[in-house]
């Protein structure tokens, strides 16, 4: 069976799904400056999630740990001049803040810092997470604990979701170190790559005037970046963009939905900054210790001089929205995709060419033009002879 259609339906069908495929990301949101904290919610109670030794302020007592200062950029900061007493229930004060708003499918998170929180018994995190957890997804852009050197990312997620085999089609620059992203395995582990990178953590990326971690988070696939200071693309350096994370070159961790449906198991994300100390990873035993001494991590706490390193430094968090890969559903999103392909300008998104690989205008618009027959086809825009 042969199908039709005349030339001139065709360019009007295309044109109907074509600025579908040429959005680009524009600036939804940004954090930055005096009016930074307005958008985000503060935690105003102890650690009550990961057990950690702080009591996270509220918005109205943050003055001391949550400010701007005077280069314009927000402090965000454990407690570093009160000294506390021993006891099982000591705690310093620190800061978590989520914003208001939940952000889909289709959405880049970029946070500029100049320094971000270290040192012993410090569980700093930059990371996006659902209303409803675990069936909504987190992604974990920039997190450690105690003296770690690098950058580790994360997902966690309800079983069925992994990262794929960097064999077969995952491309990415840090290290795999766990790839089953199930909550419920190995103590909520989840699928991780660490950065090879010293200047992505602590003080080497101090030294080196910080830098950019982003996440586009998209239907094909998640995937992180950071840049060191003097590596920040063009398209990052203005906080009005547009960012192009096509050009970025690859990520240091990628999770392809081919491994892991990212409309599945990721609902719209809110995004988190805190820093914990001790708690369900920094202070457990092996963790804590031996590295940061024979001593235990409650104890540690209690000197406020151990902390002077513990803060975040941040220039902006940015929110861009309107990325080609929004989720939507049935023949609209096929359309959209394989018109795309028509032009030669989208992403190959199928997992056997390994999700993020773009090829030639030529090449795949011949697959794209085969590809199209058989979805407009299928959703009635061709007649059979």
């Amino acid at each position: 069976m042969r199908w039709r259609t005349s030339s001139a339906f065709l360019a009007l069908s295309l044109s109907a799904v074509a600025p579908a495929v040429q959005a680009a990301y524009s600036l939804q949101t940004a954090y930055q400056g005096d009016s930074f904290f307005d958008g985000w919610d503060f935690w105003g109670n102890r650690d009550n999630l990961t057990n950690g030794a702080v009591n996270y302020v509220s918005r109205s007592t943050s003055s001391q740990v949550a400010y701007t200062n005077s280069a314009g950029n927000v402090v965000i900061k454990v407690d570093n001049s009160t000294k506390l007493a021993s006891g099982v229930n000591a705690l310093r004060d620190s800061v978590r803040i989520t914003t208001n708003a939940a952000f889909d499918v289709g959405s880049l998170f970029v946070m500029d810092a100049l320094h971000v929180p270290y040192g012993c018994s410090v569980w700093p995190a930059f990371w996006a997470h659902a209303r409803s957890w675990p069936s909504g997804g987190e992604l974990d852009i920039f997190e450690g604990v105690n003296l770690q050197q690098t950058n580790q990312v994360a997902m966690h997620t309800v079983a069925g979701c992994y990262a794929a085999n960097s064999t077969v089609n995952v491309t990415a620059t840090g290290d795999m170190t766990f790839n089953n992203c199930d909550y419920t395995v190995a103590a909520n582990h989840g699928c991780t790559f660490q950065d090879a990178r010293n200047a992505s953590y602590g003080a080497d990326f101090a030294a080196a005037g910080g830098g950019i971690y982003a996440a586009e988070f998209s239907s094909d696939a998640i995937s992180v970046w950071f840049f060191p200071r003097a590596e920040i693309p063009a398209d990052l350096r203005s906080v009005n963009g547009p960012p192009d994370p096509s050009s970025w070159g690859i990520p240091m961790a990628y999770y392809p939905s081919s491994a892991c449906n990212i409309n599945q198991y990721f609902a719209p994300q809110q995004i988190t900054i805190n820093i914990a100390l001790c708690g369900d990873w920094a202070g457990q035993p092996g963790v804590f210790s031996p590295t940061c001494g024979t001593g235990n991590c409650a104890d540690y706490i209690l000197d406020p001089s151990h902390f002077d390193t513990a803060y975040f430094e941040i220039a902006s968090v940015r929110i861009y929205a309107g990325g080609v890969n929004t989720r939507s559903s049935g023949g609209a999103q096929a359309a959209s995709g394989v018109i795309g392909a028509i032009g030669g300008s989208a992403s190959a998104t199928s997992s056997a060419v390994g999700g993020r690989w773009r090829a030639s205008g030529a090449a795949l618009g011949a697959v794209g033009i085969a590809a199209a027959v058989s979805v407009l086809a299928g959703v009635g825009l061709f007649v059979g002879l």
